[in-house]
């Protein structure tokens, strides 16, 4: 019996691998099925009008930087310039500044870059910085990317130069800029950028449809050479079948893709790089009167999540839990920071749970889960509502677009629980902890929010590096002990390429930037 089970186990592998071959090479059965020069296709890398295609997702529904979330966030990048990029090996790469020279731990001297112009014509100056400081300030989304910058001493000194003073020393600051792309000033029109936005960057959209593509163009005349590829488009693919179906097919250069199909996708021709750096995340509202409320709801709430559930099938195995709030990866992590309470110490435990939510009243309840309608944040949601349906909880998911997600996760009333990663550009915990209880309160208030943010925000604004260290300890102390979110497991990306693309640099974070890639010779 178990020779013949093992045979037919064996027939089964060889009709599988039969069926990868043939839906990996069915398009060179037909040569006219596939764009030219796709992974599928194998098209000439030297012809200069080849198209790169990009699948992107979450479509925000404009173009204006200022209002783009998600997946979506990446794409102001393509046509506007940010001030420097910070790349693999920790190095700056200058882009719109040239440098910044620090004259003490809260003022420096801010040099842009002479030459640059915009895709309209105009000049770019030291105003259009210090206008695009101003704009991400007024902006709760992206005020993050100006934390720090002192508005009322910052001083715009000469067309090419700016007195850059912080309100205090804080270390995600500088390594937040390159979030922030470089508006014109003279030009700004919200409606206008909506559709035909205006940048500096190194390609023009030609044409943009809501929920489809976004075409563009390269400029000729860009300030770091025309780019090697000439034309792109980003096409919106939402679903993960859609995005391996485009990579069969041919449809697509490059494209995030799940880690469950990584071996596949490489079978069909394409390299797969992964990267991470940070984690997903339960966030709790805590409003006064909230079903979550009290630590007991809170803790319910945690010993009722089956973590490793959530690793193993959003990520096949590939991912590991998070023992405490954030990545594991990030670059202040200590492991004295894991297991710091017993939530993340005993982790799943039904029973646990059920003895927390009926002490915390939470048995006659509905527990609201919000997510922003991607694969991952369901599957998250539904593995939740199943947990807590397994200790007598009701429990029902309400899906967002992600332009609205953002939004709606900032005012608790809307939820009891949101799904949510919280990723951070400075790749520092103390950032991490420190800022988005910053701007998504989750109703947390009274003296032991006061303390936490003393040392939350200490953590990040001390000079003095092992001060640091020591505060964010304390805060994370402070955090598990209150638990506003629970940390679940690492975010495992991968990105599909074609052979056709080189990459010259990759960012730090293992991302990159349009003007390193190329065809492939």
């Amino acid at each position: 019996m178990k020779k013949v089970s093992k045979l037919i186990a064996l027939l089964l592998v060889c009709a599988m691998l039969v069926a990868v071959a043939a839906a990996c090479n069915k398009d060179n059965d037909d040569a006219g099925s596939s764009p030219s020069g796709s992974a599928a296709s194998g098209g000439a890398a030297s012809d200069p009008d080849r198209v790169l295609t990009i699948a992107v997702g979450q479509d925000s529904g404009t173009l204006n930087p200022l209002r783009m979330t998600g997946g979506f966030a990446s794409v102001p990048f393509y046509y506007c310039d940010n001030l420097f990029s910070i790349m693999e090996d920790g190095s700056y790469k200058w882009n719109v500044a040239t440098g910044i020279d620090e004259i003490s731990e809260i003022q420096c001297t801010l040099h842009i870059r002479e030459g640059i112009t915009f895709s309209n014509g105009n000049k770019l100056t030291a105003e259009d910085v210090m206008f695009s400081m101003e704009q991400c300030a007024a902006d709760p989304q992206f005020a993050l990317n100006v934390k720090a910058v002192d508005f009322e001493k910052t001083k715009v000194t000469g067309e090419y130069t700016i007195d850059l003073w912080y309100t205090e020393f804080n270390a995600g600051q500088e390594p937040g800029f390159p979030s922030m792309v470089i508006l014109n000033k003279e030009s700004w029109d919200e409606a206008e950028m909506a559709r035909n936005p205006v940048g500096s960057g190194p390609y023009i959209v030609t044409e943009y449809v809501i929920n489809s593509h976004v075409t563009l163009k390269a400029r000729e005349d860009y300030w770091a050479g025309a780019p090697a590829i000439k034309n792109v488009v980003l096409k919106v693919i939402n679903e993960e079948a859609q995005i391996i179906n485009a990579l069969e097919v041919g449809d697509v250069d490059i494209a995030a893709v799940p880690i469950s199909e990584v071996e596949y996708v490489e079978q069909c021709g394409y390299t797969v790089t992964t990267g991470g750096g940070y984690n997903l995340v339960t966030l709790f509202s805590m409003l006064p009167g909230n079903p979550l409320d009290s630590k007991d709801a809170r803790y319910a709430m945690c010993y009722a999540i089956d973590r490793q559930a959530i690793a193993d099938i959003i990520y096949s195995g590939q991912s590991k839990i998070t023992n405490y709030p954030c990545s594991h990866e990030l670059l202040d992590f200590e492991t004295r920071f894991e297991n710091m309470h017993d939530t993340y110490t005993t982790g799943y435990n039904p029973e646990k749970a059920k003895e927390y939510a009926e002490k915390a009243g939470l048995m006659d309840k509905t527990i609201r889960i919000i997510t922003n309608g991607s694969s991952a944040y369901n599957t998250v949601a539904e593995i939740v509502q199943g947990n807590l349906i397994d200790i007598g909880i009701d429990a029902k998911i309400i899906n967002y677009e992600q332009a609205t997600y953002f939004p709606t996760m900032m005012d608790a009333s809307n939820y009891e629980i949101a799904v949510f990663g919280p990723a951070t550009p400075v790749y520092l915990i103390s950032d991490t902890i420190g800022m988005y209880l910053t701007f998504i309160s989750l109703g947390w208030e009274g003296p032991d929010r006061d303390e936490y943010g003393r040392l939350s925000m200490g953590a990040l604004t001390t000079y003095d590096k092992e001060t640091r260290r020591g505060l964010t300890f304390d805060a994370l102390k402070y955090f598990v002990d209150f638990a506003p979110w629970f940390g679940l497991c690492e975010v495992v990306s991968a990105t599909a390429w074609s052979p056709d693309v080189n990459v010259r640099q990759r960012t730090f974070g293992g991302g990159y930037n349009i003007i390193d890639l190329s065809w492939a010779n």
